[in-house]
């Protein structure tokens, strides 16, 4: 009786979270902080990968299952390169991602890729990503890009870069990430030609706090006035009172966050005690390919390590699409 007893109130407990989660799935939602390279709809990936290819990157992404030390996470976005190879290919992988995120119905999303000459030069990749998402148009769903720049890009790759968000502005670009490792680099190498792009109104989104080691947070905070911040685990206590001060939203990926190792458990990350302290927050997977998730999963584990009730996390939904960059 007790084993069955058990058993049942496994079943019921299993039945609530899967029904908690379809409601999740019925909230259009916005997703803020999404990469292309890690987020190529796996069953895509499948169909043009060759059988050696497609294992590599499989056993790649099952060591974040038990957590992989945040500087040797990048590794994966190796094997993924050696089969986005073409800019067909990213044309129909930023497609089928699309459509992926339409079905968890998310209605907004800001993807965010670093420029590639794979073909003919970064506005070939670039327009390759653009064409992907035009294919992918729904009445209800919009996507924009952000071009992603990393703290040790060249100064003629970020000029590039900068150039390319200028011209492309008001063609689904909306802005420049800072991202990659956030320990690798000096921005300062680089930093003249991102205030430059800042003066020309050109929106920075940044990468922080993924690292203790990080030494550029104010640097980067003062120079670019971010519009919002990705992960937020490792801040400064200048940081943190210079991003609450400014009412910046910060981007929180609980997924990606105990992943990479920065936190043990989802419990951990800051974000929760930023949201609960009433800060901006918005709930995003960063990397939905490696790590398993979409952005309805990860409301689900953002409820289950919080107090608030179903109504307070559909009003956490909504406000996430007033932090998007294009309105």
């Amino acid at each position: 009786m007790k084993l069955t007893s058990l058993l049942s109130s496994f079943l019921f407990i299993s039945f609530l979270n899967a029904s908690r989660l379809e409601d999740i799935q019925q909230i259009p939602k916005a997703e803020l902080h999404l990469h292309l390279g890690g987020s190529y709809p796996l069953s895509y990936l499948k169909t043009i990968a060759t059988p050696q290819e497609f294992i590599a990157l499989q056993k790649g992404i099952d060591l974040f299952a038990d957590g992989v030390d945040y500087k040797q996470c990048f590794f994966v976005f190796n094997f993924i390169n050696k089969i986005i190879n073409t800019n067909k290919r990213v044309e129909d992988g930023a497609y089928f991602l699309c459509k992926e995120l339409q079905k968890d119905n998310v209605t907004y999303v800001e993807i965010r890729t670093g420029l590639k000459d794979l073909e003919n030069g970064f506005e070939g990749y670039l327009n390759a990503v653009i064409n992907g998402i035009k294919r992918a148009a729904q009445p209800n769903f919009e996507a924009k890009i952000l071009l992603s720049l990393k703290r040790k890009s060249t100064p003629e790759c970020a000029q590039k870069t900068v150039d390319l968000a200028l011209k492309y502005r008001d063609k689904g670009v909306v802005g420049i990430d800072i991202g990659d490792s956030s320990v690798d680099g000096n921005i300062i190498n680089i930093l003249p030609i991102l205030v430059s792009a800042k003066a020309k109104g050109i929106p920075f989104v940044v990468h922080m706090g993924e690292s203790p080691q990080e030494t550029d947070q104010m640097l980067l905070l003062q120079h670019l006035e971010p519009v919002r911040i990705g992960h937020g685990v490792y801040l400064s206590s200048k940081a943190v009172r210079w991003i609450k001060n400014h009412n910046i939203p910060l981007e929180v990926c609980l997924s990606s966050s105990v992943c990479a190792r920065m936190v043990k458990q989802h419990a951990l990350h800051p974000g929760l005690k930023f949201y609960s302290e009433g800060h901006p927050v918005a709930v995003c997977t960063d990397d939905p390919l490696i790590f398993k998730v979409n952005l309805s999963q990860e409301y689900d584990f953002f409820l289950n390590e919080t107090e608030i009730s179903f109504d307070q996390l559909k009003e956490l939904i909504k406000c996430s699409y007033n932090y998007r960059i294009a309105k």
